[in-house]
């Protein structure tokens, strides 16, 4: 990894719309403090890994499969010791071999690393409504920004909340970014004012927009693009300004970061020989497979690596099997187990990544990282087998889709193998005195994790942190 002098302050100068005065505005607040959210390991130093299953996951038969046929008709399987939730026998249970020829250990099957992993189980966007979020929109509103009515993204407000980026962080700090397109993911980078996340339709289209090394364009070619760019946001309407100053700041964040753009470490799939943090991307490939998911999230982990504070990663399920991904109203049977088994190997792979990277705060990415998921809903209106008439599955705002049941895991998470939040296992209502966990309430366990305080925007809001302590 090239040694860079660029800093934050001279990034800023280079020209990141309104971040410059917006982020570093002198920042007086002093956060309430509660005993809620105290175990919460909070620092600047953190990272955080969401990965958005787009579409709706069926997430109870992967990560609370303890229940009746009716909600998983595949079954469970055994997981390490130490796990209590029904760990998905829609899963493999075979190590993964490729990295066997490197020279390395195989990777291990999420059974043996269940212990690692804790499952929120009732996850609800709207607690104490009369009926769950059954229709996308607001499920997409509820899961890019933690509000209903949709708003700012999180990984915008983490960019502008963020210590690393407001009061400045040693060397370069690469932003949060947001890898892929689904109209569930892209929600995740709305702008908050002007600040927005690094947005990257894919590991492959990174590559064929970054760049060259010959210096790029000449300044008065620059300054003409700036001044085109300038009018362009002047004279449209207020959607078409937030879309094309979008792509102005987009240009900017290329230019500032240039030489990260063309470090071979980036080029996860064109330069198998590039390295960085301790492992090649050939190793990332065995590591992390070579699906869509697997490549996005090698070059997740490469963004972690330059500093980034959060990467989220869009997972559009088996949308090859044109049943719309995770979003299974028919074909199920087929797309689904295809797309849980790509899930699993990526999360198994980052498992064993991380535990390879060296941490500049000493540890590894590991120690330093927690990992996590989100989707607009679960999965329900479906028949004793398990299915619905045409073989899928909806969501009509239901017990089964409403509850749902979310991984968290990484090395700041200290209670893997837990589940928290019981069904029913056969109506998938409440069990009488568990918690329901707000999707609110998981982001603001997530910004703790990084230490940025959400009571400014969240009020009242407890962060989740029954995973911790």
């Amino acid at each position: 990894m090239p040694k860079l002098s660029t800093n934050r302050r001279n990034f800023l100068k280079l020209g990141l719309g309104g971040i410059a005065t917006a982020a570093v505005a002198p920042h007086l607040w002093i956060p309430r403090i509660s005993r809620a959210g105290m175990d919460i390991p909070r620092s600047r130093h953190n990272h955080m890994l969401l990965f958005n299953l787009d579409g709706g996951a069926r997430t109870v038969p992967m990560f609370n499969g303890d229940v009746d046929a009716m909600w998983n008709p595949y079954g469970t399987q055994s997981g390490s010791p130490g796990t209590e939730w029904g760990v998905g026998a829609v899963f493999d249970n075979m190590p993964y071999q490729d990295t066997v020829a490197m020279g390395m250990a195989a990777v291990p099957p999420i059974t043996a690393i269940s212990h690692e992993i804790a499952v929120l189980a009732t996850i609800d966007h709207t607690p104490g409504a009369s009926s769950g979020v059954g229709d996308h929109q607001t499920a997409r509103n509820w899961i890019g920004s933690g509000f209903g009515e949709g708003g700012p993204g999180i990984i915008s407000r983490i960019y502008s909340g963020h210590k690393n980026y407001t009061e400045g962080g040693g060397g370069l700090v690469f932003p949060p970014a947001v890898i892929g397109t689904g109209q569930a993911t892209t929600p995740l980078g709305i702008p908050h004012g002007s600040i927005t996340p690094v947005m990257v339709p894919s590991h492959a289209e990174f590559v064929a927009q970054n760049g060259d090394d010959a210096g790029g364009q000449p300044a008065w070619a620059r300054a003409l693009e700036a001044g085109l760019d300038g009018y362009a946001v002047s004279s449209r309407s207020n959607r078409h300004k937030q879309v094309i100053s979008r792509l102005a700041n987009g240009k900017a964040n290329v230019e500032a970061f240039r030489n990260v753009f063309l470090d071979p470490a980036l080029k996860v799939e064109a330069e198998p020989t590039g390295s960085a943090n301790g492992l090649t991307n050939a190793q990332l490939a065995a590591i992390l497979g070579t699906s869509q998911l697997g490549r996005d999230t090698a070059l997740a982990l490469r963004f972690l690596g330059y500093g980034s504070a959060a990467v989220c990663i869009g997972d559009a399920g088996n949308a090859a099997a044109s049943v719309g991904g995770w979003d299974t109203h028919s074909g199920e049977m087929t797309a689904y187990p295809d797309s849980a088994k790509n899930l699993a190997r990526v999360l198994c792979g980052v498992n064993y990544a991380l535990k390879l990277m060296p941490h500049p705060e000493g540890g590894t990415y590991w120690d330093h990282t927690i990992i996590g998921c989100v989707t607009e809903f679960g999965r329900d209106n479906v028949m004793d087998n398990g299915y619905n008439s045409g073989g899928g599955s909806d969501h009509t705002g239901g017990p089964g889709s409403r509850y749902q049941a979310y991984f968290v895991t990484g090395g700041l998470v200290t209670k893997g193998g837990k589940i928290f939040g019981r069904t029913d296992p056969s109506t998938m209502d409440l069990m009488p005195g568990e918690p329901v966990f707000g999707t609110t309430a998981l982001y603001a366990m997530l910004f703790a994790a990084l230490d940025i305080e959400t009571e400014s925007f969240w009020p009242g809001i407890a962060p989740v942190d029954v995973v911790f302590g």
